[in-house]
C-alpha cells in the first residue's frame, strides 16, 4: 500500500469526495495528513477518513495549533528540542494531542521533527559553497570541519531537551499504541544527526521510537558532504518505521520520484512489509508527474513487498 501527504494538496480547503476520488484514482491507498490542515478542514474531512480513504500517518503538529501564534502550520511550530519551559511544555501538550488523533483514526505513526541546536543556520554558508562547486574541495571541507565543531559544542543541552519529551511522549504513544517516528532533517543544525539518532533509539529501545527517513533530506546532505544516504540506512534500517519518499536535484527536494539525482535502486532493498511508505512531493508537482512518480516506484519496489502493508510526507 502506497499513501500520499497531504503537503501535496494545492488548494486551502478539503473539497471532500472530489479529493478523495483524485487521490484514488492515482492509485494511492492511503495518506499522510500533516501540519497544514485546521481545524475546520479536519472536522470536513473526517468522516472520510473512516471510510474510503485510510490513515498511515500523521505528520505533527496536527491539526493546527489554535489561538497561540497565529501562524500556519508547521512541524516545526513548537520545538521539542527548545531549553525554554513554557515553550517545551507546549510541544509536548500539542504532541500529545496528534498522538490522540492518530490513536483516533487508526493510525500507525506520529512522524516527529525533534528541534535544532541553538546555533546559527549555516545554510546560506553550505549552498553558496555548493553553487561554487567548492563543497568537496578544501573550502567547503573547512566549512563543515567548521559547522561541526560548533555544533558539538552547543547540542547537549538541546538534545538533553529533546530526550525529556521524547520521555513523556514515549508513555503516551505506548498507551495508545502509536509509533513515534524521528526523522532525518533537512538543515545541518536541526535534530537529529546521524549519531544523534543512535543516542536516540538506544534510550528508547523497547519503546515506541523509531526511526523515519526522508530519502530528499538525506539526498541533501549527501551532496553537501555530511553524510552518506546508504550510511542512514544501513545503520538505522531495521529501526526503520516508515519512510517520506520524494526525489532531489542538487539541494532542491520533494520532486516526484524518478525526477531527480536520487538512486532508488539503492533504496528499496531496505523496505519491508512493515514500512510506512510515504509520497512526499510539493504542491508545485502537477498530477502527471506525480502519478508517473507513483508508477516509477511501484516498477522499483520488489516484488516481495509490492504489496506493502502501508506507503505516503519536508516537510
Amino acid at each position: 500500500m502506497i499513501g500520499i501527504s497531504t503537503c501535496w494538496w494545492k488548494t486551502p480547503s478539503f473539497c471532500g469526495d472530489e479529493k478523495v476520488d483524485d487521490i484514488l484514482g492515482l492509485g494511492f491507498e492511503g495518506i499522510e495528513l500533516e501540519y497544514r490542515i485546521t481545524n475546520a478542514m479536519y472536522r470536513q474531512m473526517k468522516p472520510l477518513l473512516r471510510g474510503r480513504l485510510r490513515v498511515l500517518s500523521i505528520h505533527n503538529y496536527f491539526p493546527v495549533p489554535e489561538n497561540q501564534r497565529g501562524q500556519e502550520g508547521s512541524g516545526d511550530y513548537f520545538l521539542l528540542s527548545s531549553t525554554d519551559e513554557e515553550e517545551q511544555t507546549l510541544a509536548i501538550k500539542y504532541t500529545i494531542r496528534t498522538i490522540e488523533h492518530a490513536h483516533d483514526l487508526q493510525a500507525q505513526a506520529v512522524v516527529l521533527h525533534l528541534g535544532c541546536v541553538e546555533m546559527k543556520n549555516p545554510f546560506d554558508r553550505f549552498k553558496s559553497t555548493y553553487a561554487s562547486g567548492k563543497i568537496h574541495q578544501p573550502e567547503g571541507i573547512r566549512l563543515r570541519e567548521e559547522q561541526r565543531a560548533i555544533r558539538c559544542e552547543k547540542c547537549q543541552k538541546s538534545l538533553d531537551a529533546v530526550l525529556f519529551s521524547l520521555e513523556r511522549l514515549n508513555r503516551e504513544a505506548e498507551k495508545r499504541e502509536v509509533s513515534l517516528g524521528i526523522e532525518n532533517r533537512y538543515y545541518f543544525h536541526e535534530l537529529p544527526n546521524f549519531e544523534e539518532i543512535g543516542i536516540i533509539l538506544k534510550e528508547f529501545e523497547g519503546g515506541n521510537v523509531r526511526y523515519w527517513h526522508d530519502v530528499g533530506h538525506a539526498a541533501v546532505h549527501e551532496n553537501l558532504g555530511l553524510l552518506r544516504q546508504k550510511d542512514l540506512l544501513n545503520r538505522y534500517g531495521d529501526s526503520m518505521l516508515g519512510i517520506h519518499l520524494h526525489d532531489a536535484n542538487g539541494l532542491d527536494d520533494h520532486f516526484a520520484p524518478g525526477q531527480g539525482m536520487v538512486d532508488y535502486s539503492m533504496i528499496t532493498p531496505f523496505l519491508k512489509p512493515s514500512t510506512l511508505q510515504i509520497f512526499e512531493v510539493h504542491p508545485k508537482v502537477p498530477r502527471p508527474d506525480v502519478a508517473a512518480g507513483l508508477a516509477f516506484l511501484k516498477d522499483r519496489v520488489p516484488s516481495e513487498i509490492g504489496s506493502l502493508q502501508a506507503l505516503g510526507n519536508k516537510e
